[in-house]
């Protein structure tokens, strides 16, 4: 169940599309159920109750909203959204539904932060951003948390492509990514550096 706040289903399915997904044949099956929310028009527990029966009903086990910060305009209270997503994401837990929620951040490149803190909820946390390098705007992925088990601490390049999500070897050669504003620390920038430092 794909439940989208930010965007009508015809787009979703454009940009599906754009990235190598045809969406058709899973919606006409059930397998893909795509909900289209207001949030202005949605009560707090509406959403809730929703999802719920989706559960159920449907026999839902993969549940993704997109993006809380959509969703958050309707909630303006930051504490009551907690506790409605601690509600919500106790109740799919236990039901071993996977849960998938996207929060933006204020902020494209340089410093970023969230409008609400989700982490002490989730199991784990990817964080996506863009950075500049070589003057070009680039994407970045890393995994900041992962509750059980070890996790790769590496950043990656990821680009999103008409045949889908492409992650790349670990930016090794640069520092700084996370800030939006990297240095290019590889071979190529230490020998730049070298002859810099040897003209009179």
């Amino acid at each position: 169940m794909f439940v989208t706040f930010d965007e009508i289903k015809a787009i979703f399915n454009k940009r599906a599309v754009g990235m190598g997904f045809r969406l058709e044949q899973p919606i006409a099956s059930g397998q893909l159920i795509l909900e289209q929310v207001d949030p202005a028009e949605l009560s707090p527990g509406e959403l809730t109750g929703m999802i719920r029966r989706r559960v159920e009903t449907d026999n839902v086990r993969v549940v993704v909203l997109d993006s809380l910060s959509g969703y958050q305009n309707a909630i303006p209270a930051e504490q009551f959204m907690l506790l409605l997503m601690h509600e919500m994401l106790t109740y799919l837990n236990h039901r071993g539904v996977v849960t998938i929620l996207t929060l933006a951040q204020h902020g494209l490149v340089g410093s970023m932060q969230s409008s609400v803190d989700l982490t002490y909820l989730s199991d784990t946390v990817l964080l996506l951003r863009f950075f500049e390098a070589a003057g070009r705007i680039r994407r970045a992925i890393s995994v900041l948390k992962k509750r059980t088990g070890r996790h790769e601490d590496e950043i990656r390049e990821y680009r999103l492509e008409d045949r889908g999500i492409r992650v790349g070897p670990p930016l090794s050669e640069f520092q700084g990514v996370l800030s939006g504003s990297p240095t290019y620390t590889g071979q190529h920038g230490a020998l730049l550096e070298a002859k810099a430092n040897a003209q009179p």
